[in-house]
């Protein structure tokens, strides 16, 4: 396939793709280039949990920065165009300043192995942060945006949001309890109706289940 052609249907965009997945990372592909060089590819992590403090049931938290180098070395052999983060990127702490501290330090590792990088929220970022203190650290203006590269429209989608509207922050919320709100679902709308590119969404909680571990209201962003 040399081109993504505008009527090509988003199921096949991701039917006819490729994924690898090596060491906990993963790496997203789409043929195109006369010499079998993909268009595009793009890296995948997510729910890297740093923190400094002891292990709790089957997570290390300790040991993300050590996975996280494992991940720029798999980055630096297959040279993604970008990196997008899944979210949970920190875990919680009782406290701002100690969960500020622990994004500090992953955030900083996590820019020495991804130049090009985009952070998706997930719950535990903002346990305790709110949103603007979070995406003040890893530099990002909005929680949820688009962008287009080689021919394919990437939407980020932010569902730290309770159902009567508020935004996660300040262990003010329920893991369970996500959704993606009006104002947002209207962006995403338009967002939608003037890109007439094949689509990928990033977003933390999945859109594609109607249980505790997906958006409350997926089909509505669906």
């Amino acid at each position: 396939m040399t081109n993504l052609p505008l009527s090509q249907s988003r199921r096949s965009f991701f039917r006819e793709g490729a994924l690898w997945l090596v060491g906990g990372s993963t790496l997203l592909a789409q043929d195109g280039k006369p010499n079998g060089d993909p268009l595009l590819r793009v890296g995948l992590i997510t729910d890297l949990h740093y923190a400094d403090k002891d292990p709790k049931g089957t997570r290390h938290y300790r040991e993300t920065l050590g996975k996280l180098e494992e991940a720029g070395t798999f980055y630096e052999k297959h040279r993604p165009d970008f990196v997008v983060e899944l979210g949970d990127l920190i875990d919680a702490a009782d406290s701002v300043e100690t969960e500020l501290g622990y994004l500090k330090r992953i955030h900083r590792a996590f820019s020495a192995v991804c130049p090009a990088r985009h952070c998706v929220l997930g719950n535990h970022c903002v346990d305790t942060l709110t949103k603007a203190e979070f995406l003040g650290e890893v530099g990002q203006e909005g929680s949820y945006y688009s962008f287009d590269r080689s021919g394919v429209h990437f939407i980020v989608l932010d569902s730290c949001f309770r159902a009567d509207g508020e935004a996660y922050q300040r262990k003010n919320f329920e893991w369970t309890d996500a959704n993606v709100p009006a104002a947002e679902l209207e962006w995403l709308r338009a967002d939608l109706e003037a890109n007439r590119l094949p689509v990928i969404i990033f977003a933390h909680q999945r859109l594609d289940v109607a249980n505790s571990h997906g958006v409350r209201n997926a089909a509505a962003v669906r």
